[in-house]
């Protein structure tokens, strides 16, 4: 968000001194959001670039594929964003000679974008997660109740609604040429309509609800898989202990889904409670800690590795893939392993 917020800046705002120079917050964003965050993005376009082929060689049959390949198209939107944030925010680049307010350009181009995006892979995660509790509760009945088909209509939902959110913000924004008189001449920066501030409230609150709730219910999904993972073994030792047979047994393949779920869903809110500290820290403890208050320097700093958390969580998910998932594994071997050793 503070990639979002961080336009306009001054070095003293409401004239009290703040605890960060901005030659101090330019150095962070310069080595969180140009150099690592650089460097991520472009492993994080590569990788998620990877899964998707990975997963389009496999089909979508089954509905764990289906999701997962909503999760890369909604990381590879995140790290392209990221990408692009990158580009704004280097030094190197003569914006001022060109004429461009990179901070207003980056709002609409980089920041808005990856701060959908990163929401909209929480949403979907929260729903995969979702959907391996059942295999756990049901698995009879899971197959039937999420389809393919059923769950691409979620993932079509969830991108559709997040999108939605952000329109508010492009109807109180946009991007053209105006005069600064810092400058003295035009430049391409942010214009905002008259509401423009009650627009981007409603966006901005919408999107910290959906992000509240979707770390909510991705700690309670999560602890509940758990629970129920570990109450099924128990079941199974009980019924293999007596010679019973258990009906509902889950197959191998699944007990290897829902594990790399938990793997998933667990590095997801590793990367996500920076993020949710910062925003209880600023709404709740300390409101100076904040844009355009005492400490919206700091705010902005700690933002860029809020930012950088969350590009690494859309960048991992490879490793994830392959130490966990043998088909997965069997198919990137197949793809590109056989391909280099011919060479």
């Amino acid at each position: 968000m503070a990639d979002m917020e961080i336009r306009n800046m001054t070095s003293d705002p409401h004239g009290m001194t703040s605890l960060m120079s901005l030659a101090t917050l330019y150095t962070i964003e310069t080595l969180n959001n140009v150099v690592l965050g650089g460097l991520v993005s472009i492993f994080g376009v590569i990788s998620n670039l990877v899964n998707l082929s990975i997963f389009w060689r496999q089909g979508f049959r089954e509905s764990i594929n289906v999701g997962l390949a909503a999760l890369a198209v909604s990381d590879l939107g995140t790290v392209i964003c990221g990408a692009i944030l990158s580009v704004c925010f280097n030094p190197l680049i003569p914006y001022s000679e060109m004429g461009v307010n990179y901070r207003d350009v980056q709002f609409l181009v980089g920041g808005h974008p990856r701060f959908c995006f990163a929401r909209i892979t929480g949403l979907i995660t929260v729903y995969i997660t979702l959907e391996r509790c059942l295999c756990v509760a049901v698995p009879l009945h899971v197959k039937r109740i999420l389809t393919p088909r059923r769950t691409f209509a979620v993932v079509v939902l969830i991108f559709t609604l997040l999108f939605l959110i952000e329109v508010p913000i492009y109807m109180a924004h946009k991007l053209d040429w105006k005069f600064s008189y810092a400058l003295n001449r035009s430049e391409i920066s942010l214009v905002s309509r008259s509401n423009a501030a009650e627009l981007e409230n409603l966006s901005f609150g919408l999107s910290v609800c959906v992000q509240l709730s979707s770390f909510g219910l991705l700690l309670i999904l999560t602890s509940t898989l758990v629970l129920l993972l570990k109450k099924r073994s128990e079941w199974r030792l009980q019924t293999t202990s007596t010679g019973a047979s258990d009906k509902n047994n889950i197959s191998r393949r699944e007990r290897g889904a829902i594990r790399l779920t938990l793997m998933v869903s667990t590095i997801l809110i590793g990367f996500l409670f920076p993020g949710m500290a910062l925003v209880v820290t600023t709404s709740f403890l300390e409101p100076e800690f904040n844009f355009g208050r005492r400490y919206q320097n700091m705010y902005f700093s700690a933002w860029t590795i809020v930012s950088l958390g969350e590009l690494s969580n859309s960048s991992v998910n490879i490793f994830v893939y392959y130490k966990m998932n043998s088909r997965y594994r069997e198919t990137f071997r197949g793809m590109f392993c056989r391909k280099s050793s011919r060479k």
